[in-house]
């Protein structure tokens, strides 16, 4: 039998074991990176991403350690210049160690390099485009010069927008293709990085690339509603505006209007959608087709017309008064017209035809320059702008003059000039 004593002294021996075999040494890690030979000290090499409660201990003694410094926050850095190092590859180890009392070693190879056969890009950052709807395999356009220089034997990695693009080879040069149709209403950019290795793994270099996903007209206009309705009272003066109609373009593109057929009694303008008596009316109800289109090439039509209804009434319909009235609202619910006073008719005229054309700001750089001319269609006839312009003016020839040098951004969000001119026939009394 073992006396009681010893017992205990064995007993307290095991206990002691047990707490020492509870710290670990954890496996190695293999780190690499490159610098070139003339960095100044201080200069960051690689940094070692600590766990919580990680420290470094110290950078291990080595031929190279004399050349570099392990800092608490896992940076290893520059101490001196490495010209000596030039050509040679330098293998640091950080030791580091838990709370809990493991250790682990970082070992870090670092290739002292030339900094001419240093991998990089000719830019940082790099605009690249394409077309939407374009098939999968459409090459991005924009990264001719993607190439990174310095080294031969270069391996090429794409992060980012892997289920997007796909990244080839062709001759040693990058590029970079689609791996499927794109949608510019659903994302129009992309932000990806391209990584350059040497053969060893060492080196590397990184470009950012933006994708820019170009438009293309693939949205015809839609109008907002199928039906527009109007109540007009019958003191309505020519020229007078009924209301607006409004269509969206899936593209953001300018939208035109137009009368799917025309009409002697109503015009509509072109860039706005709104509607305008041009001749008394001869019924007390109307319903005029409308048609929108978007001003691109190509150009897309509307699939589907839209009706606008326009009803006259008298000027003491309570619709106008503010009495009671019959009139269902739910039915209408917008573009009705308020109460108009009366105005002069002017005399029975032709309307012509929209005359669009297109300047740029410096076509109306110099005030009181012509910048087109109307045509006549006799020569009695006479020319005047109906409504004050702050930027054009009309002579009674017809000659449109700058009157104010046009500035771009004061145009407003349609960037167009628009005005109505009067024309006179003065052989006939003004009139036709």
């Amino acid at each position: 039998m073992v006396p009681r004593g010893v017992l205990g002294r064995v007993g307290a021996a095991l206990l002691v074991m047990a707490v020492c075999v509870s710290a670990e040494m954890l496996p190695e890690v293999m780190y690499s990176a490159a610098v070139p030979h003339d960095v100044t000290p201080a200069h960051i090499v690689h940094k070692i991403k600590l766990k919580d409660g990680q420290t470094v201990t110290k950078l291990m003694d080595s031929e190279y350690s004399d050349y570099f410094a392990a800092l608490d926050n896992g940076e290893v850095m520059t101490v001196s210049r490495l010209t000596p190092l030039l050509g040679r590859v330098a293998t640091l180890r950080v030791a580091t160690k838990y709370a809990n009392g493991d250790t682990q070693v970082y070992a870090i190879r670092v290739a002292i390099k030339d900094h001419q056969t240093m991998l990089r890009f000719l830019k940082p950052e790099y605009d690249a485009s394409v077309y939407e709807n374009l098939p999968a395999g459409t090459e991005l356009q924009g990264l001719d010069d993607l190439e990174a220089m310095g080294e031969e034997d270069v391996r090429y990695e794409l992060l980012g927008g892997h289920s997007v693009f796909a990244l080839h080879h062709v001759g040693g040069i990058p590029t970079v293709v689609t791996r499927q149709a794109l949608d510019r209403e659903a994302q129009d950019l992309y932000r990806l990085v391209l990584r350059a290795y040497d053969k060893e793994g060492m080196d590397t270099a990184e470009a950012k690339i933006n994708v820019h996903i170009l438009d293309m007209n693939d949205h015809a206009p839609v109008f907002t509603q199928s039906m527009f309705y109007f109540f007009v009272p019958l003191n309505i003066s020519r020229f007078d505006k009924l209301g607006r109609v409004t269509a969206h373009d899936g593209d953001g593109d300018k939208v035109v209007y137009r009368l799917a057929y025309p009409s002697n009694i109503f015009t509509i303008v072109p860039q706005t959608g709104e509607i305008m008596v041009i001749e008394p009316p001869e019924t007390m109800v109307y319903e005029l087709e409308l048609e929108a289109f978007d001003k691109r090439k190509p150009t897309l039509y509307s699939d589907v017309l839209a009706k606008a209804h326009i009803e006259f009434r008298s000027p003491s319909d309570s619709l106008f008064t503010g009495e009671s009235n019959d009139i269902e609202y739910d039915a209408y619910p917008e573009h009705i017209v308020s109460k108009r006073s009366a105005k002069k008719r002017v005399k029975r005229g032709q309307l012509r035809h929209t005359k669009e054309m297109v300047f740029s700001e410096a076509d109306g750089a110099v005030e009181k320059k012509v910048v087109f001319q109307l045509e006549k269609e006799i020569q009695w006839e006479t020319f005047k702008i109906r409504d004050d312009n702050p930027w054009v003016e009309v002579d009674s020839n017809g000659a449109v003059r700058v009157k104010k040098k046009w500035d771009y951004e004061e145009l407003g969000p349609e960037k167009t000039i628009d005005f109505w001119v009067t024309i006179t026939n003065n052989d006939r009394n003004g009139e036709y």
